[in-house]
Parts: structure tokens; C-alpha cells; sequence
């Protein structure tokens, strides 16, 4: 449990520094948005990979 909320707070803080190099600014709503379409995006990458993994 401690492994997966590290993770979880280390992932969004990795979004939110991104977003700060980049110059990107949103509002709190918007920002909830783009992170949740960022972890979709990465959950989709993950599976593919593991289905390509366990196909062969």
C-alpha cells in the first residue's frame, strides 16, 4: 500500500514538473483533467505492452 500511493504522489509530481518546464499553466479542473488523460495514456501503454508480453 505504501509502495502504490509513493508511486501514485511520485507520478503526479512528474506531471505537475513537466507541466511547469514546459510553461504549461492550467486551473486546478483542467489539471485533474490532462493528469487523468496522462495516467489513461500510460494504463493503455502498460496493457498493450503486457498483452504483446503474454501473446507469445
Amino acid at each position: 500500500m505504501t509502495a502504490t500511493l509513493r508511486t501514485v504522489l511520485t507520478a503526479a509530481r512528474a506531471r505537475r514538473t513537466a507541466r511547469h518546464l514546459a510553461g504549461v499553466r492550467f486551473c486546478d479542473g483542467c489539471a485533474r483533467v490532462s493528469d487523468s488523460a496522462a495516467r489513461a495514456a500510460e494504463h493503455r501503454r502498460h496493457a498493450r505492452l503486457t498483452a504483446l508480453t503474454h501473446a507469445r
